[in-house]
């Protein structure tokens, strides 16, 4: 198995469930509140760690953030190159999710800001293919880098392009699988988010992106997998389930595709097992509490597709 290192955010998450979402200027009740451990960077650690894999985690958190340093470790996450910055707080997300899974998010990137690349060690990629995972919660430069130096190495380099801003053409050449949603897909390209897997199959044949293969994720409908050297996309239709919370989804699904990559599984049946273990995480409120084990997957138990990833 090879091990994986992600390069990404960390925060502090405050989940208030509410019947419906506000609207502008609107106050509304809430009927349950929970703090967790989240950011992408976090996320996708513990959805792989949770799935069996060594996982490694390069971040920055604030002085507060001892609690947090605790739960990742009993998570099986290594935080060793997770730095404490005295000078601010770790990031923090509140979240608001409704009656039908849906959510808005408003971030403060705090520690997540300061992190550079000199927290990169000159060493990023330990042995030859390694899993080096990163997200767009950090600067551009340090995920640049991150790209470049894995590829380099001999990492096999997963970006998820998450939250949505432009990415250089050689750091996209340098990707060996981008994991964006259709909204992501759609601002790397310039276009409207394809609303039906047709409309996302043919976008990516056009898009002739420079990755060795792109999985867009669909929510409800799955993914679509397209792979450089063939002309050909595959649908891969998630399970149908009543989605409780899909904030998480999309980190559950890139850390459980990351597990299934560092275990030799080609890379169709990554994404298929990605897909389950996002449909799964949608089931339960929270980003990492209802991410599933390895025991909740084979086989595969979830029934029901989520309403995003």
């Amino acid at each position: 198995m090879s091990p994986i290192t992600v390069v990404g955010s960390v925060n502090r998450d405050f989940v208030l469930t509410v019947e419906d979402l506000p609207h502008p200027g609107e106050t509304v009740l809430a009927r349950r509140f929970v703090e967790g451990v989240g950011g992408k960077g976090a996320n996708q650690a513990v959805a792989a760690a949770r799935l069996g894999s060594p996982v490694r985690l390069i971040a920055r958190v604030g002085a507060d953030a001892a609690a947090i340093l605790e739960v990742l470790t009993a998570e099986g996450v290594d935080v060793d190159a997770v730095r404490p910055d005295e000078r601010v707080t770790t990031g923090i997300a509140a979240v608001v999710v409704d009656d039908a899974g849906e959510n808005t998010i408003v971030v403060n990137p705090g520690a997540n800001a300061e992190l550079g690349v000199q927290d990169l060690p000159g060493r990023l990629v330990r042995e030859a293919g390694e899993i080096v995972l990163v997200q767009n919660e950090i600067a551009p430069e340090v995920v640049a880098l991150a790209v470049l130096r894995a590829r380099e190495q001999g990492g096999v380099v997963v970006l998820n392009p998450a939250p949505a801003r432009p990415v250089d053409a050689e750091v996209l050449a340098a990707v060996d699988i981008l994991v964006p949603n259709r909204g992501e897909l759609a601002s790397l390209l310039g276009t409207e988010p394809p609303a039906t897997v047709d409309e996302a199959r043919d976008l990516l044949v056009r898009a002739a992106l420079p990755c060795r293969a792109v999985v867009v994720t669909l929510g409800a409908d799955g993914a679509v997998l397209k792979e450089a050297h063939s002309p050909d996309t595959v649908h891969i239709p998630a399970p149908v389930v009543d989605a409780v919370d899909t904030v998480g989804a999309g980190d559950t699904f890139c850390g459980a595709l990351a597990d299934a990559l560092g275990r030799g599984t080609g890379l169709r049946a990554a994404v298929e097992r990605a897909v389950h273990a996002a449909s799964y995480a949608a089931t339960g409120l929270g980003a990492q509490t209802s991410m599933p084990y390895a025991a909740q997957l084979d086989p595969p138990t979830v029934a029901a597709a989520t309403s995003a990833l």
